[in-house]
């Protein structure tokens, strides 16, 4: 069987690679680093390190890379072979790949290809239905049918500890032993069939899509955004600040709660949930940097995403939000110039001010009380940011 995976970087490798070969697919990781397509093509493998087991190596073999810039006839051709197609790219950059995807499409419509699986493996809501529709930005609603006789587009959910690391002059990538794709498995091209080995497959993907994105990823945007304001560089030292890992945990328990009213998860499982992310953020020898988990701040203030969509959650059920309120504050002082995201926030809070900034990219009414606690946060937090910045000056 073979597989094509867009994005060869720490998840593409060290996660979706890794379950890719445990199933016994031959893998082409489609690519823009020049250098990394090199190693790939050069040892046909690459290693992972399991931090858990003693950092014990693992070998991933009958790899090879191409370019989708300087070698796209060679993805195309590879698309038109595939068995299964799947990404990990970024959301923002799926509309990057949109174009040769719907060029290797129309190579399999050529050559009479089954339906395919295009599994968007990224930390979004909805994510393959984000890859179809850059597909159709490019093709043309008019293509909508076709499309969906070519391939179809289950989302799902996606979560590992993956961190990339050099050794002997090699990039390869440390992982968490411990890990979870879900994929909705209604929407797959066989409903009942299971192209990937290890993943969980179910009829009701939202409420895991919600479980990692208002808990997990949640939590580890709040300790981001907030460590960033008391001065922190490495995410790690915010969890071993037992003030701000208190504070942590309160802002994962809120949406632990929605979820628990929402979805009928038992508290108890959630807190055991809760207590294995925090114990991954918290592994030895691991270190993250605040500007890698901060990174693009206004998608992760989309109503939908981590912060805002559990936060408005627990106001509609009557549940306390305060922590996820100065999470949000927090994200509008994220500062890093070399985020196009957080400069275009930073730039807007100061044309339009905190109040119209935080209504125009939460969509949070100015004059709600939402509204004016996260203000309100932000004015707090921004003092305590800039006596830090006092002191290391």
């Amino acid at each position: 069987m073979k597989a094509v995976h867009f994005g060869a970087g720490s998840i593409g490798r060290g996660f979706i690679g890794d379950l890719l070969h445990q199933s016994g697919y031959e893998i082409t990781f489609v690519d823009i680093d020049p250098g990394l397509i090199a190693q790939l093509n050069r040892d046909q493998a690459y290693d992972l390190y399991v931090i858990e087991e003693g950092y014990a190596k693992r070998t991933i073999d009958r790899v090879r890379a191409v370019s989708s810039m300087s070698d796209k006839a060679a993805a195309v051709e590879a698309l038109a072979e595939a068995d299964l197609i799947t990404t990990s790219v970024w959301a923002d950059n799926l509309s990057r790949i949109a174009p040769v995807l719907l060029e290797g499409l129309q190579a399999r419509q050529r050559l009479g290809r089954s339906r395919i699986n295009i599994l968007a493996c990224e930390n979004a809501m909805f994510n393959s239905e984000l890859l179809r529709s850059s597909i159709l930005e490019v093709a043309g609603e008019a293509f909508s049918k076709e499309l969906d006789e070519l391939a179809a587009f289950p989302n799902t959910a996606v979560d590992r500890l993956v961190l990339e690391d050099r050794r002997d002059d090699r990039a390869v990538i440390h992982i968490g032993r411990d890990h979870e794709l879900v994929i909705e498995q209604s929407k797959l091209a066989v409903p009942g069939s299971q192209p990937i080995q290890g993943a969980v497959y179910t009829d009701n993907l939202q409420k895991y899509l919600e479980r990692k994105l208002y808990i997990i990823n949640c939590g580890h945007a709040w300790a981001g955004y907030v460590g960033h304001v008391h001065g922190y560089d490495i995410i790690q030292d915010v969890f071993h600040d037992e003030i701000l890992l208190d504070q942590v945990l309160e802002a994962m328990l809120e949406s632990a709660r929605l979820l628990e009213v929402k979805y009928g998860f038992q508290l108890e499982e959630l807190a055991e949930y809760i207590e294995f992310a925090v114990n991954r953020f918290k592994t030895p020898g691991v270190t993250d940097t605040i500007n890698r988990v901060c990174r693009s701040p206004i998608r992760k203030l989309g109503t939908d995403d981590r912060l805002v969509g559990p936060c408005l959650g627990c106001e509609a059920s009557g549940l306390e939000n305060r922590r996820l309120l100065q999470g949000i504050a927090a994200a509008f002082l994220f500062h890093n110039p070399e985020d196009q995201q957080a400069e275009e926030l930073q730039s807007d809070v100061a044309r339009l001010g905190i109040g119209p900034a935080v209504e125009h990219y939460t969509g949070i009414q100015t004059g709600s009380r939402l509204h004016g606690e996260i203000t309100a946060y932000y004015e707090e937090l921004f003092l305590i940011r800039s006596q830090q910045r006092e002191g290391r000056g």
